[in-house]
Order: structure tokens, then sequence, then C-alpha cells
């Protein structure tokens, strides 16, 4: 053995070895800036790098069979020992090694101190004053509003028992300096036996409102009362008893919520004399009981095409209430989203814009109009039918949001428009402060937990997923397809692969997770059979079979998808199809004048690829 590594060092191989790693560092160096500076393909360096590991063995190789002497070069074993310059030949290689290690260490240096001017796109301001806001402190006097409960003779009012307590909770959410729980927080404990301070502990407040509401024939009788949770003591309480007239609830409405505010202002000075405003939405009851009855079917978005009735029989009894023509705009998209229409979707277009409008001719200030509106723009972009205009269509929901920084479908749809433009970390600040200010809003939460495996925290997107199921969150249909097959979660990923709205009949479940776990391999034949499946009867929407087919390598379609920035799509976002889809819907417009996404870049003047 020792007498092997003497002939090692006699040949020279150590110090090669050294001049060949310093030499390939900065090899590859070069190539890197060459790549960025040249906009040569991203597989350049790669290609650079591969080589120099392939001919390192090689280079050792030689170096040991051959010996450079004044006649030139020669197998080592014809060299006689008089003959070999190894040792003169060694000094000049340590002079190498030296150099090059000096050279290294002034481009380390350098990189240190050296000012980058590397272009990145700029993330929005909304996006950086969200995530520097000031956290709420504990300073800060906090309420929830628990649902009503509903005393009335029949038990059929629970809708409106709820509504009032919802109505109650919005008017005030406006209050400044009074943090306010979320509906979906503090509605998750309705019907469950469990005291105040047990709530008041889950919840993180200071102060928990709870009452009853009792609606017979034509009165109303509404009991309502403000804990301090901290000792269990009544603040406040009243019971109000008038003629069931829509005047008269919010008149009850705007008296609870200024009780609360005063009551809370003996003790806290930011609140003192703060006046409650409440509007008056709509003067007609049977109007005001119809959308009070959509409301819910909208938010949990179950029973859309009922909620649309709903919505329809109202506006007929009050033509001028903002709030259901604002409501039926959204649900025009959502219904064929969700499938429970199949309206043509020129007069879903049509229809959406009708009723954003007159919501908005009564109140300019609609959130949920001016969102939808962007929200229009932004599928008819998505899906190829339009080029799109991304600034105005983040101009729209940026105006919403302005109105109310904390609505959840503007967050959400937001958020849904930067992941379409592969802003990953904007819009998952979106999600992050919809799930934050709703934190049982399933659309938020099902695309927080997307956007987070899209990103390639699989770990954090399965635990998330793990979490909203734990606390019963609906999203087991949602098709988290990359990150459960990534982190080997099989029984989550055939659960939902199995779902009534996914794959629901089909047989292949298996299949299809095996395939997943190796999506750098076309699977062509399970693609075609999902699109087989899907037209002959299957409930999987047509767009996200379409999507799944993608997934699994059949890269023939022209499509757009939010989707498509996972791992699992890493080679479509090669082809010329996703190319031209990117240029097709108006987004290469955008990264154009607002800087590409971290995964892609531009080539030249008019090309770019994608990661």
């Amino acid at each position: 053995m020792n007498n092997f590594i003497t002939e090692l060092r006699r040949r020279n191989i150590f110090r090669i070895a050294g001049v060949y790693a310093v030499t390939g560092w900065i090899l590859m160096q070069v190539a890197a800036l060459l790549e960025n500076s040249l906009n040569l393909p991203l597989w350049f360096d790669t290609a650079i790098t591969a080589a120099l590991l392939i001919g390192f063995p090689i280079a050792i190789l030689l170096a040991w069979a051959f010996e450079m002497t004044p006649e030139g070069m020669k197998r080592s074993e014809n060299v006689s020992g008089e003959n070999s310059i190894t040792d003169k030949t060694g000094r000049k290689l340590d002079f190498a090694i030296l150099g090059g290690l000096i050279l290294v260490a002034v481009v380390v240096v350098g990189s240190r101190f050296v000012p980058q001017n590397v272009s990145a796109p700029k993330v929005p301001d909304e996006i950086v004053q969200a995530e520097t806001q000031t956290p709420v402190t504990d300073e800060k006097p906090s309420i929830a509003v628990l649902p009503f409960a509903d005393l009335s003779p029949t038990g059929d009012q629970e809708y409106f028992s709820d509504g009032i307590a919802e109505e109650i909770l919005n008017v005030l959410v406006r209050v400044k300096g009074l943090s306010v729980t979320s509906r979906t927080s503090s509605f998750q404990f309705k019907g469950r036996d469990i005291g105040i301070p047990e709530i008041a502990n889950l919840l993180n407040v200071g102060h928990v409102l709870e009452g009853s509401v009792r609606k017979s024939g034509d009165t109303l009788r509404i009991t309502a009362q403000l804990i301090d949770t901290s000792n269990d003591r009544h603040l406040w309480s009243d019971t109000f008893d008038r003629p069931l007239t829509a005047e008269n609830i919010f008149e009850i409405q705007d008296e609870i919520a200024q009780a609360i505010v005063d009551a809370l202002g003996e003790s806290i000075d930011a609140l003192a004399k703060t006046d409650v405003v409440v509007d008056m939405p709509t003067a007609n009851l049977s109007a005001y009981e119809l959308f009070l009855q959509a409301r819910p079917l909208y938010l949990a978005r179950n029973d859309l095409d009922k909620a649309d009735a709903l919505l329809i029989r109202a506006l007929e009894l009050d033509p001028q209430y903002a709030q259901a023509w604002e409501m039926r705009a959204a649900l025009q998209s959502l219904m064929v989203e969700y499938d429970y229409v199949s309206t043509p979707r020129d007069v879903v277009d049509k229809n959406s814009i009708e009723y954003a409008k007159r919501a908005l001719a009564i109140n300019p200030d609609s959130v949920t109009a001016i969102a939808t509106i962007a929200k229009l723009q932004m599928n008819n972009a998505m899906a190829l039918r339009v080029r799109g205009d991304f600034n105005e269509i983040l101009a729209g929901y940026n105006k919403a949001l302005k109105i109310n920084p904390y609505d959840g479908s503007a967050l959400n749809w937001r958020g849904l428009s930067y992941g379409s433009l592969g802003y990953l970390d904007a819009a998952l600040a979106d999600f992050t402060r919809c799930v934050e200010a709703e934190p049982y809003y399933i659309p938020c939460l099902a695309n927080q937990i997307e956007i987070l495996g899209a990103m390639g925290r699989d770990a954090e997107a399965v635990e998330k997923y793990k979490q909203a199921l734990r606390t019963g969150a609906s999203i087991i249909a949602f098709p988290f397809f990359g990150p459960l097959a990534r982190q080997g979660e099989e029984l989550a990923f055939i659960l939902s692969s199995n779902a009534s709205s996914i794959l629901f009949g089909w047989r292949r479940h298996g299949e299809l997770y095996d395939a997943l776990r190796t999506p750098e391999i076309p699977h062509l034949e399970l693609a075609a059979d999902i699109l087989n499946f899907q037209e002959n009867g299957g409930e999987l929407p047509a767009d996200e079979a379409l999507t799944l087919a993608v997934r699994l390598g059949d890269y023939s379609h022209i499509l757009l998808s939010r989707q498509f920035w996972d791992a699992s799509f890493k080679n479509y976002r090669q082809t010329d199809n996703f190319k031209a889809g990117i240029e097709k819907s108006g987004i290469l417009d955008y990264w154009r004048e607002h800087g590409f996404p971290p995964q892609c870049r531009a080539v030249g003047a008019d090309d770019f690829e994608c990661k």
C-alpha cells in the first residue's frame, strides 16, 4: 500500500487532481457568468459541470498511464529513472495550484463585497405592506361574536339568528381599534357544548358577545350580552322587543354594536366616544331574509344554484339591493367552476358583468363587485379566450382590497392571479393573509396548500393539509396530487383522487399514485384513460382532466393552469405549447413590463424560458 501511494506521488497524481479541481471550479464560475450574460440555455452551466465531473477520472487515468519527457509524451513504464522529469513537473504543478487558489480567493472575496446587479420582479407594494404590518398585540381589545341561538317557536329561523350575529360582527369589524375574530372562527362553536372561558381561550379573545333571537309572527325579540372573559363578568346586556320590520332589525344591530363599543370604551380610551354606523342595505324584510339564507351557501360554496335562486327572489322584491346584486355577480362563474350549472361561458360573462355593474351603480364601493370583474378577466385570460391585461386585473383586486384589506374573496382571487403569473411568494402572502383573517375559509386554505407544493415546500404543504383535516375543513376533495405523491402519502392521495368531484368510479388510483411518484417519466396511456373517463361521464371537470393528463406527460395541449409551476410540470414548461399559452394569455406582456418570476427569464428580445 505504501509503495502504491509513493508511486502516486512520484507520478504527480495528487497534484494533477488539485490542479483539475481548481481549474474546474473556475470554469464552472465562467460558465454561469456566460449563461447569464449571453442568454445561453438554462442547461449550459449544468452541461459544463457534468463534463468536468466526467473528465476527472479520465484525467487521473491519463496522468497515471503517461508521462511528459523531453522527447514528448510516453507511457510511464517506458520512461527510465534518469529520463524522468516528474520532480520538475511537480514544482510547476505546485505553482499552478498556488496561482489557482489565489484566483479563487479573489473571486470569493470579490463576490462578498462587490454589489450585485440582479434583476428581479418587483414585489407589489401591497404585499410588502402586508408582510411588514405590525401584528396585533394583546393590548388591543378583542372580541368574538358567537352565533345567536334560535329561540323561535318552530325552530326554523337559524339562518335568521346566524345572520343577525354576522351582521353585528360585520359592523364591529369596521370599528378602528377593535380586533374582531372572523366569522369562520367564531361560528365553528355553533351547536357545541363548550363554555365561554374555553371558547375565549381557543380564540384568544378578551370579550365574547352571545345572544338569542326569537321571531314569532310580527314580533322580534333579540337578547345580547357582552362578557369580559378575564373574569367572566357581564359588561353589558339588554333585550330588544320590537315589531318585525327591516328598519327595526338594523336599528337593533346599531344599538347592540354601539352598546358594545361604549361598554369597552369605559376602560379603553381608544374606543371612547366612537360612533358606530350601520348601513341599511334594504328596507324590504323578505328580501333581507332571502339574502340571509343565500349568504352561508355562498360562503361555504354549497348549493350555489339554490343560493342564486334565493337572490333572484330577493331582487324581485328589492331591485336596489346592492349586496344581492354583488353576490349574484360572483355566483355566476362559481356555479360553473363548482359544477352546479353548465351555462355557456359567454352567458356567464355577460351576466356577471351586468350584475356587478348593477351593484356598483348602487354602491360604488362594492368590494365583491369590483373583485368579481377582475376575476372574470383573469378566468378568460387563463382559459385563453382573450389576451388578458394583468395590469388591469391586479388594479381591480388592489382597488377592492383598499376598501376592505381583509376581504376573503378578493385576497383569494388576487392570490390566484399572482400564482398564475408565477409570483409564488406574492400568491402565498395573499393566501396566508386570507387564512389569518378567515381561518376556515376553504378556498384560501386549499390554495395556500397548493402554492406551498408549487414552491417545493411539500412537507409544509402536507402538514397544512393534515391540520385542515384535523379541524374539519372540507378539503379532502382538492387534488393536491404533487405534494401528496412526493411525500409518500398514499392513503391521503387515494382518498382525494376517489372523491366524487375527481375520479370517483375510475379503477386505477394506485397506478396514478405510482405514476406521479415519477413525474419525469411520461405515462401517456394512463393520461389517455383519464381523458376517456372524463369524456364518458366522469365527474372530473374537463380542464382538470386536461391538467392531470399534462401532469402525466401528455404535452399535446395548449392550456394554462396555476398548477403548472409545480415540479411535476417541469418538462411541460420546456414545451412550445406551454410557451404559446404564456404568450397568448398576456402573461408574457406582464413579465416584460414588471419582471420575470424567479423560475423564468428572457432569452434575447423575443423569447423566454422557464426552469
